[in-house]
């Protein structure tokens, strides 16, 4: 994989926007509360402006302990938004399960009580896995209802990305949730995971009912 022309295929989704955009930045070329800020890319169209941190994979992404700043940062400016971009799929042994059958909502509510059970009994680890096994099954029916294609064994982190351009997900949760799948993953495949705390879980459980609601066409046209 080429980096540099990855940041040009990029930068030319923004330019197509109808955006000016900035490859690799200069501080000067950033908006003044951006001024410290490492940005791959740097988009300006009228009154509104995109950074966009741009990351090989999820471990070049774990590692940049920035990227929950500049979201939050960005966040609060008006007309300016944080975007960030993984090169490279999460997961290569990542397979569609073609035979898989999807939950119901009820059995997906279930399993959210399930994780908030677990945690009121001290086992952390087990809710995370739990609660994202709802929240990855609520996304999916929420991607559907927005008209959009969620197959099973779609990537979660293709999914939370296009939850976060289409509405449903703010810069913060779109951040959150990339932040807790990581550590989902660590604990999924055998690694001591750290900073597990049950307010992710809740969180999960709380954004999972919140995706699940706004699924239904009832909810949707209220």
């Amino acid at each position: 994989m080429n980096f540099d022309k990855e940041l040009e295929r990029l930068a030319g989704l923004y330019t197509s926007q109808g955006y000016q955009v900035i490859i690799r930045p200069k501080p000067e070329d950033l908006p003044p509360f951006a001024r410290d800020f490492e940005i791959e890319i740097v988009a300006r169209r009228v009154a509104t402006g995109v950074l966009v941190t741009v990351k090989k994979d999820r471990i070049q992404f774990a590692a940049d302990p920035n990227i929950p700043r500049y979201a939050e940062v960005t966040g609060s400016q008006p007309g300016w938004r944080y975007d960030f971009a993984l090169l490279e799929a999460e997961d290569p042994a990542l397979r569609a399960f073609p035979n898989a059958k999807e939950l119901s909502d009820a059995d997906i509510d279930k399993g959210l009580v399930e994780a908030e059970q677990l945690i009121q009994t001290g086992y952390v680890r087990p809710a995370v896995i739990t609660a994202w096994a709802g929240l990855e099954a609520a996304m999916r029916k929420r991607l559907r209802s927005l008209g959009e294609q969620a197959k099973p064994g779609k990537a979660p982190s293709e999914m939370v990305a296009e939850l976060h351009s289409g509405g449903p997900l703010s810069v913060e949760e779109n951040s959150r949730l990339e932040r807790i799948y990581l550590l989902r993953n660590e604990i999924v495949h055998g690694f001591a995971a750290p900073n597990v705390e049950a307010g992710d879980v809740r969180f999960l459980v709380d954004t999972g009912r919140r995706l699940l609601e706004e699924s239904q066409p009832a909810k949707q046209s209220a």
